[in-house]
C-alpha cells in the first residue's frame, strides 16, 4: 500500500510539474504588446528604425511600429486622429517651437512625463522645448538644429571656386556660379520651411544685431532690418540664384537638384545631411556658414524635439517605458549617428565630419521662427501667417514691408 500511495504521489507531483510548464510555457508564448509611434517625415526614418530596433531587443516582449508620415499633411492627420481618439501611443511634434504644444495641451492629446523621465544632463534651451508650466510632455532631444550652406566639394575644386570669407564674397560666388551655367543654390520655392531655412541665414549672415536684440524682445518684426533680409533673397530669386523654375519645387527637388550636381550649393537644415549623402553616395559634400558682411560665421541655433505619449494610450507603462528609453544617451547617440547631426548634450559625440563642419562658427544666434513663438501675442499666431505667406515673397505677390506689417501686430515685446 505504502508503495501505491507513493507512486500514486510521484504520479500527482509529475502531472503538477507537467501543467506548471506547460503554463510557464504559456506565459512565455504570450503576444508582446504592440505600441505604434508617429514619425513626420522620411528624414528621420534611419535613425527612429535603428532606435526602435535597440529598443526592441532590450525589451522583447514589447513590439513597436512605425509610421512615417509627410510634413505636408502630418499635423492634420493627427489632430483627425485625436479627434477620433485614435492616435498613436507616441507622436513627433514640433513642441513649443511652434503652437503645436499649446494645441496638444488645450486637447488634453498629451501625457504628463514629468515624473517618469530622467532629464537632468540636458541644457535648458532643450527642455524649454518639451515643457510648459513647469510640466513635461515630450522627450528632449539631444540634436541642435541649425542650417547650412551645403556645396559640392569637387565641383568646387573643378571649378576653382573658395569657400566666402564675407557676404560680399558670398554673394560674387552667387553671381560666379550662374554664370558658369549651374544653379547656385537649390530651393524649394513652394515650401515655407525651406524658404525660412535659406532666410534665417540671410538675416543672420546681413544683420546678426536684430537677432541679438529681438531675442531679448528689444526689437519688432517690422524692423528695416528684417525687410532688408527679406528683399536680399528675393533679390537673388530674380537673379535666377535659385534656378529658372524654383518657385514649382517642392522639397525632395530642392535635394535632387543639389545630389544631381545641378545645384552648386544647397541651404537646408542640418538633418538632412544623410538625405544628401544617400541621394547621391559618391558626391564629396561640405558644408559652412554663410558669413556675415566682418567675416564673423554665425551660425542659428534651435534644439530638435521628441515625442509625446498619447494621453489615451491603451499601453501607458509599455509606452512610458519607450518615453524613457528615448531620453537615455543611448537612444540619442543612435540618433545622433542614424542623422550625422549636431550632438547637443555632453556625452554625445556628433553623427559625422559634415557635422563637425556645419558647427565651425563663432556666432551663435537664435532663430526667426522662434523669436515669433517667444513673443507672441496671448492668442496669436505669427507663425502660421509666415508658414503661410511666406512663398508669395518670391512669387512677388507680397512685398517684405507687407508681410512683416502683418506679423508685426500679433506679436507681444516685453522690452519695446
Amino acid at each position: 500500500m505504502k508503495k501505491v500511495l507513493t507512486m500514486c504521489l510521484m504520479l500527482c507531483l509529475a502531472t503538477t510539474m507537467i501543467f506548471a510548464m506547460a503554463e510557464q510555457e504559456k506565459m512565455d508564448a504570450k503576444e508582446p504588446v504592440v505600441l505604434t509611434i508617429w514619425e513626420h517625415t522620411p528624414q528621420f526614418e534611419l535613425p527612429l528604425k535603428n532606435t526602435l530596433e535597440r529598443f526592441m531587443e532590450l525589451n522583447p516582449d514589447i513590439k513597436v511600429e512605425y509610421e512615417i508620415k509627410t510634413p505636408d499633411n502630418y499635423l492634420s492627420l493627427l489632430t483627425t486622429a485625436i479627434q477620433a481618439g485614435e492616435a498613436p501611443d507616441l507622436f513627433w511634434h514640433h513642441g513649443t517651437a511652434t503652437s503645436d504644444m499649446d494645441n496638444l495641451t488645450a486637447q488634453n492629446a498629451l501625457m504628463d512625463l514629468t515624473s517618469y523621465l530622467a532629464l537632468d544632463d540636458y541644457s535648458e534651451m532643450s527642455m524649454d522645448k518639451v515643457r510648459v508650466d513647469g510640466k513635461v510632455y515630450q522627450t528632449p532631444a539631444a540634436t541642435i538644429d541649425t542650417r547650412a550652406t551645403f556645396y559640392n566639394k569637387d565641383l568646387f575644386e573643378e571649378m576653382g571656386w573658395e569657400i566666402p570669407a564675407d557676404f560680399a564674397e558670398f554673394e560674387t560666388l552667387l553671381a560666379k556660379i550662374k554664370a558658369s551655367g549651374y544653379i547656385p543654390i537649390s530651393l524649394a520655392g513652394r515650401d515655407s520651411w525651406n524658404i525660412l531655412f535659406l532666410f534665417e541665414p540671410i538675416l543672420a549672415a546681413t544683420n546678426p544685431d536684430w537677432i541679438q536684440e529681438a531675442a531679448t524682445g528689444s526689437a519688432k518684426i517690422n524692423d528695416p532690418r528684417v525687410i532688408d533680409a527679406m528683399n536680399k533673397m528675393i533679390e537673388w530669386g530674380k537673379k535666377g540664384y535659385f534656378g529658372d523654375n524654383f518657385l514649382g519645387v517642392n522639397e525632395a527637388g530642392q535635394y535632387l537638384s543639389f545630389s544631381k550636381g545641378q545645384a552648386a550649393m544647397t541651404v537646408a537644415g542640418s538633418w538632412t545631411t544623410d538625405t544628401l549623402s544617400k541621394n547621391n553616395p559618391d558626391m564629396n559634400i561640405g558644408a559652412f556658414q554663410m558669413p556675415t558682411k566682418d567675416g564673423r560665421k554665425p551660425i542659428v541655433l534651435t534644439y530638435a524635439a521628441g515625442f509625446s505619449v498619447y494621453s489615451k494610450t491603451k499601453e501607458k507603462e509599455a509606452a512610458v517605458k519607450l518615453a524613457q528609453y528615448l531620453s537615455t544617451k543611448e537612444s540619442q547617440q543612435i540618433w545622433v549617428d542614424g542623422l550625422g547631426a549636431i550632438a547637443g548634450l555632453k556625452g554625445i559625440k556628433s553623427g559625422s565630419s559634415l557635422a563637425d563642419e556645419i558647427s565651425d562658427a563663432n556666432l551663435e544666434l537664435e532663430s526667426f521662427y522662434n523669436i515669433m513663438v517667444l513673443y507672441h501675442a496671448d492668442g496669436e499666431a505669427p507663425t502660421k501667417v509666415w508658414e503661410e505667406d511666406n512663398p508669395k515673397l518670391l512669387s512677388g505677390s507680397l512685398t517684405a514691408k507687407e508681410l512683416v506689417e502683418m506679423i508685426d501686430p500679433l506679436m507681444d515685446y516685453p522690452n519695446m
